[in-house]
């Protein structure tokens, strides 16, 4: 399967027309790192702004957690092991 980003765009604008309220996305290929989606993550999320909220995840850790966030300009990230107890 193509990965086309028009198709997010398009799905992001349905899903929010749904009631969707929130899409958790690696903002690409399962292959490739978060680091080097950011720069979509952050079209996303402008694309998003006042539709629907984008939850960053796959590849969030506690290290990079507060720097993505930052960078793409979120106050949401999902990931496993980020908080230590």
């Amino acid at each position: 399967m193509l990965f086309h980003k028009k198709d997010q765009l398009m799905a992001i604008d349905w899903l929010s027309q749904k009631g969707v309220h929130r899409i958790l996305t690696h903002g690409g290929r399962a292959s490739t790192s978060i680091e080097e989606n950011i720069s979509w993550l952050q079209e996303l999320r402008q694309h998003a702004q006042g539709k629907i909220e984008i939850l960053i995840g796959g590849g969030v850790t506690a290290d990079n957690a507060n720097r993505l966030a930052k960078e793409i300009g979120t106050d949401q990230v999902h990931g496993t092991k980020i908080a230590e107890i």
